[in-house]
């Protein structure tokens, strides 16, 4: 082989070198493209898996939002109704386009202002959500009792941005709460009549007995004509005594037709309320309670109560509560304790829902602090 054929055949040699370098390289870029392609596959397929799962998400809280027998509606930082779902507008009477751009102020009557303003400025600065009972207004101008609960919200930045609220009728539950309380406090009645009873049966009517007993070996004894007769007479006495004592037995032993009783509501009612007291309130009653109060009346009398009470425990740190009910031309409720008296704690404890549950059935509410001390309520109602 000539100089000149060698030459030419090492150059192809290394020109045949550098092309599968070339090769190998482009080799090495292909499988990198091939697992930054696998990998961007991958991330592809679990953010469309992240967007579907959210996208579920939303559709299971709309779903929920749109079929939730709560009233649930949102606002602006200033108030201003944005959402409205149907729950609120069967609650409130109200379409979705007739609240929307709305103050939520028109759901809340005046003597529930405050509180609701309070409320929100809570959550605004804790930015926790917070939940109360209350009273709001429908759009025909009717109040029900209700629990609220008022959450802060946020923009995508994580500023706040506004409210949701989520409302609750619970009219009926309190209704239902008085009726148990009534039955609670039914038993405990039943339970002492029971005792009363047995005590009745077991020492008077027995001791009775024996002394009747005793009285006609007496008399057998006895030779004087006219103090045998009374004797006779004694005896007779107290057969009668122990017949009428059996009669009132089995009255006790059986409860009475009527099922629930105003006044046995409001006695377990303060009685539920003396273990968080630490003392038992004195509970008088005045006139005709159980006759003369008709069923809405005494649902209402019994939330004011409820709310009274409760606001002793939490505010008046009182030694002493007295509560009285009567009825007359007028069903009047007076409830007085000995602690600190209305200030600046109390002004969003209830008092101004009292007033309003008086208003609606045409009555009147007075909350004052005498000079001696405490505090005085006086709920009256008419009784037409």
């Amino acid at each position: 082989m000539t100089a000149g054929h060698s030459g030419e055949l090492a150059e192809a040699l290394s020109a045949l070198a550098r092309r599968e370098a070339e090769l190998e390289a482009c080799r090495r870029q292909v499988a990198d493209l091939d697992a930054e392609l696998e990998a961007t596959s991958r991330g592809l397929i679990a953010l469309h898996a992240e967007l579907e799962n959210a996208r579920q998400a939303e559709a299971r809280l709309a779903a929920i939002v749109q079929f939730s027998d709560d009233a649930m509606f949102s606002t602006t930082a200033d108030g201003e109704i944005q959402t409205w779902n149907p729950g609120a507008e069967r609650l409130f009477g109200y379409g979705a386009a007739e609240a929307a751009g709305r103050p939520a102020d028109m759901l809340v009557p005046s003597s529930s202002l405050h509180p609701f303003g309070e409320v929100l400025e809570q959550v605004r600065s804790a930015a926790q959500a917070r939940s109360y009972d209350t009273r709001l207004r429908r759009g025909d101008g009717g109040l029900f009792d209700a629990a609220v609960t008022v959450s802060p919200m946020d923009d995508s930045g994580g500023a706040p941005a506004g409210f949701s609220v989520v409302v609750r009728d619970i009219t009926d539950r309190l209704r239902l709460e008085a009726e148990l309380a009534a039955v609670r406090a039914q038993q405990e009645v039943m339970s002492d009549r029971e005792r009363i009873a047995r005590d009745l049966h077991d020492m008077v009517i027995q001791r009775i007995f024996g002394a009747g007993l005793a009285l006609q070996a007496t008399a057998g004894m006895v030779r004087h004509p006219q103090a045998e007769e009374r004797i006779r007479k004694v005896i007779g006495e107290l057969d009668v005594t122990i017949h009428e004592l059996r009669t009132a037995i089995f009255d006790l032993q059986h409860p009475p037709q009527q099922e629930t009783t105003l006044r046995a509501a409001v006695l377990q009612l303060t009685t539920e309320a003396a273990e968080r007291l630490g003392f038992s309130p004195a509970v008088a009653f005045e006139g005709p309670i159980d006759s003369a109060v008709s069923d809405e009346v005494a649902v209402q009398l019994l939330a004011v109560l409820r709310e009274a009470l409760s606001n002793i425990v939490r505010h008046a740190r009182a030694s002493g509560a007295e509560v009285v009910l009567s009825a007359g031309a007028d069903l009047v409720l007076r409830i007085t304790d000995d602690g600190r008296g209305l200030g600046e704690t109390t002004r969003s404890s209830g008092l101004g829902n009292m007033g309003e549950r008086a208003r609606e059935l045409g009555g009147v509410f007075e909350a004052v602090s005498p000079p001696s001390g405490g505090t005085r309520l006086v709920w009256r109602v008419p009784l037409s």
